[in-house]
């Protein structure tokens, strides 16, 4: 699985969407996850408010 998340100001259609005033940046946030091939199975693509968000990442390393 592969994560990327980045952050940057909405396009406008995006912010009215979201209801954010100016000023506000967002989180994109896209997940891609693949079989043992490197075949993707599925891929999510999130857009999220960045003052309304906390992440965190669990790994387990073996």
């Amino acid at each position: 699985m592969t994560e990327r998340v980045s952050a940057r100001l909405p396009e406008r259609a995006e912010a009215e969407l979201l209801d954010l005033p100016d000023g506000v940046p967002v989180l994109s946030v896209l997940v891609v996850a693949c079989d043992a091939s490197g075949q993707a199975l599925q891929v999510s693509d999130v857009l999220l408010p960045a003052d309304r968000q906390e992440l965190e990442d669990t790994y387990r390393l073996n």
